[in-house]
């Protein structure tokens, strides 16, 4: 069987390439122990880059990928068989701020925490890559390996991306998975098409004329046209765009001002806008364009609209679902399946979907009775028991895609 056709393959043997023992649960729990008390922030990942070399280099059948980043690390997995390539991604970046959840392995980083739970997606493919190493004899195929930068700032994939990954190691499908609060350990979510949303960080500048507070005749007041714009532009998702669309607009922050004898020249904005449907998303960005110049001409300003930065949605391949939905089985039994509609926050995974189909999964991870925290609150946790699950159906995504001989 080849290429995700499952409907020969025995349930001893995925069963078996997927079994997690005692051992290896505490070991995903001890990673991931060591990882959240040591947490560190975007392209700062030195310790946590060093601490999953150590570990991936224990296996047997890796090759290192050197991309000559200081942080982030990616290992080729050798199968014994030849065959395709199938890439698991798990992100290794930390958060500013406080964690107030007590555990006993809280950060010991002040000010730094993983509020998102990172640390569980590194643990989870640390296990994974250790059940595949155990069996990758009986792989038709390699399996690459990525522990990415940088996925709070969403530009860790993409600079992997351009620093070669695909050229280096050309992969044939990609998986990878982000915890979810809102779901209790031991279910996993598989969806369709659209998961999480796309996203146009935006600049704004507004050009005025400064002069003294109290001859607002002869100046132009860029923080009044500020003021124009921002109730300008939310009006766009409201009245520009199909309302059964789903699309968040924000003007995130205004700089600009000095003490109160005094009209300044410039005022700067930023913002964000996520979608998940494209042609909504391209729909208001054409608005937002006119919203804004248009505006300011209203008030005699010049300005400029600059995009500083734009993430594609995760949108999972149809050509993979039945091959996730079979692992997401095979990991936690069908009655542990869950749908979901898309979300509109956003992840840079979807930067390795332009080279190669793939598919991102949710990751149940609470207590069932435990409080619901969501990413990047400060009393965000995690239960290690996801872990279990978390590597299991990576694990399983490679042999259902690779397939057994």
């Amino acid at each position: 069987m080849k290429d995700g056709n499952n409907t020969e393959i025995e349930e001893e043997y995925i069963l078996r390439y997927i079994d997690v023992s005692e051992e290896l649960r505490m070991e995903m729990v001890g990673i991931r122990h060591d990882l959240h008390k040591n947490p560190e922030v975007s392209w700062q990942e030195y310790e946590t880059t060093s601490y999953l070399h150590r570990y991936i280099s224990q296996l047997d059948g890796i090759e290192w990928v050197d991309f000559g980043l200081e942080t982030g690390c990616v290992a080729l997995l050798k199968g014994g068989h030849a065959g395709k390539t199938v890439a698991l991604r798990a992100d290794i970046d930390a958060l500013h701020g406080e964690e107030t959840y007590c555990s006993d392995c809280m950060s010991c980083v002040p000010h730094v925490a993983h509020l998102c739970g990172h640390d569980m997606h590194m643990a989870s493919l640390c296990g994974a890559a250790r059940m595949l190493s155990v069996h990758r004899s009986d792989l038709h195929g390699d399996v690459l390996l990525i522990f990415q930068p940088a996925e709070e700032t969403t530009n860790g994939a993409q600079c992997l991306i351009d620093r070669g990954l695909y050229e280096k190691v050309p992969f044939d499908a990609v998986f990878g998975l982000h915890n979810r609060p809102e779901s209790e350990t031991g279910r996993i979510i598989v969806k369709q098409g659209g998961l999480m949303a796309a996203k146009i960080n935006f600049k704004i500048s507004i050009y005025g004329v400064g002069g003294h507070g109290s001859m607002p005749h002869k100046c132009v007041d860029p923080i009044v046209c500020a003021a124009g714009i921002v109730q300008n532009v939310l009006t766009i998702p409201s009245r520009n765009v199909d309302p059964m669309e789903s699309i968040v607009l924000s003007i995130c922050s205004i700089h600009g001002g000095t003490p109160d004898n005094l009209i300044v020249d410039e005022v700067e904005m930023t913002g964000s806008m996520r979608y998940l449907d494209r042609a909504t998303g391209e729909r208001a960005l054409e608005r937002l364009r006119t919203v804004v110049s248009s505006t300011a001409e209203t008030f005699e300003c010049r300005c400029s609209f600059e995009i500083v930065d734009r993430i594609d949605a995760v949108d999972n391949s149809a050509s993979l679902y039945e091959i996730a939905r079979s692992a997401a089985v095979d990991a936690v039994g069908v009655d542990n399946i869950e749908s979901t509609r898309g979300c509109l926050a956003t992840e840079d995974f979807s930067a390795y979907m332009k080279c190669a189909p793939g598919f991102f999964y949710w990751l149940g991870n609470r207590k069932r009775g435990d409080d619901v925290y969501s990413w990047h609150h400060t009393k965000f946790h995690a239960d290690d028991e996801a872990l279990v699950y978390g590597a299991r159906v990576l694990a399983a995504s490679v042999w259902r895609f690779l397939g057994f001989a």
